[in-house]
C-alpha cells in the first residue's frame, strides 16, 4: 500500500485541527472537555513525532542548510515559533531515539510526549553501549509511561530502578571496563544551555559526568569560600540590626547588602557563592590572556550604548528620557539588553571603541580601540590599595577592577589619583548605591562616605513572630 502523500496529509490534519479550535467549548460538558483533552494530547503527541523524523531527515539531506537556514534547529524554531533554541529539543530527541524503536513506535501511537520521549531517550544515552540494555531499559519506561501514566519527572526518577532491575547483580553495569563505557555515554551527553527568562536574568542548565564535575567543583570551591570580615565592617551597626526607636526610625547604620546581620559573616548562601566564583574564574582566564583569540583580538562582551547612557550618573538620574525604554543603557550582540549602570561598571575598566551609529543603529564609522588601565597604573594601583579597597573587604587585586572615580566618559582621567581597586560586589555596589570614595589629598588613599541614612519612620518594619515562652510542667 503506497503511503500516503506528506503534504496532503499535513493540510488535511491542519483542517481538523481548525474545526476543533471552532468548537464553543463553553457548551461542551466537563467530562467531555477531559476526553477531548486526552485525545488532543494524543494528536499533539502523534505531531511531535513526525515532527522527530522530519528533524532527522532533514539533518540527513543538510535541506534546512540547502535553503539558506543556518542549521535544522534555527529552522525548526522558525517553523514552531518557539524561543530561540527550541528546535534543538526535536534534533536531540531524533538523535537519542534514533536506535530505540520502542520509543519512536509510542511517539506515533500517541502514548508518548516530546518530553517523555526526550526523558527516556536522555537517560538511556548515559547507559553504555550495550543494545540489549538500552532497548530494554527503554521498553520499561515506555511501558511506565503507557501503563501507570508516568511523566517526564517520573520517568526520569524511575530510571535508576529499572536499570537494577535489568542488571540485579551489576555484571553489565559493575566491571571497571564497562563503568568506563558508563562515562564515556556520560561524556557523550554533557551538554551546558543558557536560556533567558526575560525578566533581565538567565536560566543556566547543563549535564556532566562526575570526573568533568569534580574537576569544575575543584576550581571553584576554593573561591566559593565565604568571606568573612571584622563586625561591622560592611559599614552596618551589628548592635542593632532590626531595632526601631518609639517613632519607627531605624536604630543604627544599615549597609547596602541584602541580608546582612553585619557580624562579619559572609551573608551569601552556597549557591550564590558558586555562582560568584565561576564569574570570578572566567574574569582570572580572560586576565590571563590566554583565550583563543578571534580575528586577532581576545575574547570581548560586546555592549552597544550612547555616549549620553555612558556618561549618565545613575544614583542622580533615574527618570526614563524621551524615546528610551527606562533602565536600557546598552545593548548585547544576542539583542538582550543591559542597564546604564551595567555599561558604565562593565566600561571601569574595558576597551572603549568610539563608532558613529545611523539613525537605524548601522555603523558608520568606528575608531580604535583604547585600553582605559594600562599595565604600569594596574601595578601602582595594586601597591597602593593591596587589595579590594572597600571597607572592611580583603579580596586580592587578581579578583579585583579598576574603579573610576569619576568616570572616563564623564571626564575623568586614567591616572591613579581616579582610581580604585573593588572586587566585583563591591565594584557593582559604587555604581549602584550612593556610596561615595575619594582619593585623601594628603595620604593619596581612598576615602568611603557611606550614604546618608533612610528615614524610614512611615514604613511598616518586618518583625517575626515571636514564639511564646513554654509553659512550666
Amino acid at each position: 500500500m503506497p503511503s500516503p502523500d506528506a503534504r496532503s496529509s499535513a493540510a488535511a490534519a491542519v483542517e481538523a485541527a481548525a474545526a476543533v479550535a471552532q468548537v464553543d467549548f463553553d457548551a461542551v460538558g466537563g467530562q467531555d472537555l477531559l476526553e477531548v483533552a486526552v485525545l488532543l494530547g494524543k494528536v499533539k503527541n502523534q505531531a511531535d513525532a513526525a515532527l522527530v523524523r522530519i528533524t532527522e531527515r532533514l539533518g540527513a539531506t543538510g535541506s534546512a542548510e540547502a535553503a539558506g537556514w543556518a542549521s535544522t534547529k534555527d529552522f525548526l524554531t522558525h517553523a514552531l515559533g518557539g524561543r530561540k533554541g527550541a528546535g534543538a529539543a526535536y534534533d536531540r530527541v531524533a538523535k537519542q531515539t534514533a536506535e530505540l524503536p520502542a520509543v519512536r513506535a509510542a511517539m506515533a501511537a500517541g502514548d508518548l510526549s516530546l518530553a517523555q520521549a526526550g526523558a527516556i531517550g536522555g537517560r538511556v544515552a548515559t547507559l553504555p553501549r550495550v543494545p540489549k540494555l538500552r532497548t530494554g531499559a527503554a521498553a520499561v519506561l515506555v511501558d511506565l509511561a503507557r501503563t501507570e501514566g508516568r511523566d517526564a519527572t517520573d520517568l526520569d526518577q524511575a530510571f535508576p530502578g529499572v536499570v537494577n532491575q535489568l542488571d540485579p547483580e551489576g555484571r553489565v553495569l559493575g566491571s571497571d571496563r564497562d563503568k568506563e563505557l558508563e562515562e564515556r555515554g556520560v561524556h557523550h551527553a554533557r551538554f551546558l544551555s543558557f536560556t533567558n527568562d526575560t525578566l533581565g536574568g538567565v536560566r543556566i542548565k547543563g549535564y556532566a559526568s562526575l570526573e568533568e564535575a569534580e574537576l569544575v567543583k575543584a576550581t571553584l570551591m576554593p573561591l566559593a569560600a565565604p568571606v568573612v570580615t571584622d563586625r561591622g565592617a560592611c559599614g552596618g551597626d551589628p548592635d542593632n540590626i532590626s531595632r526601631f526607636d518609639d517613632q519607627g526610625r531605624r536604630l543604627g547604620r544599615p549597609c547596602p547588602t541584602p541580608g546582612c546581620a553585619h557580624d562579619g559573616k559572609d551573608p551569601r548562601d552556597a549557591g550564590a557563592r558558586m555562582w560568584d566564583a565561576l564569574v570570578e574564574t572566567c574574569d582570572r582566564l580572560h586576565a590571563t590572556d590566554s583565550l583563543p583569540h578571534a580575528h586577532g583580538s581576545t575574547a570581548r562582551i560586546f555592549a552597544t550604548t550612547t555616549l549620553d547612557d555612558l556618561r549618565q550618573q545613575l544614583p542622580d538620574d533615574r527618570r526614563p528620557r524621551r524615546g528610551r525604554q527606562p533602565g536600557i543603557g546598552g545593548t548585547l550582540p544576542s539583542g538582550e539588553t543591559l542597564s546604564a549602570a551595567a555599561v558604565r561598571r562593565l566600561a571601569c575598566d574595558a576597551e572603549i571603541i568610539p563608532a558613529v551609529l545611523g539613525s537605524q543603529s548601522q555603523v558608520l564609522d568606528v575608531g580604535r580601540a583604547s585600553r582605559l588601565v594600562t599595565a604600569a597604573i594596574w601595578l601602582a594601583l595594586v601597591l597602593r590599595d593591596q587589595h579590594c579597597a572597600f571597607p572592611g573587604c580583603n579580596r586580592l587585586p587578581i579578583a579585583c577592577d579598576a574603579h573610576h572615580i569619576l568616570h572616563w566618559a564623564d571626564g575623568g582621567p586614567t591616572s591613579l589619583d581616579n582610581l580604585v581597586l573593588l572586587c566585583r560586589k563591591h565594584h557593582t555596589l559604587a555604581h549602584r548605591t550612593p556610596w561615595q570614595v575619594q582619593i585623601h589629598p594628603d595620604t593619596r588613599r581612598p576615602i568611603w562616605t557611606p550614604p546618608p541614612p533612610v528615614d524610614d519612620t512611615s514604613r511598616c518594619p518586618y518583625r517575626p513572630a515571636q514564639r511564646p515562652p513554654p509553659k512550666a510542667a
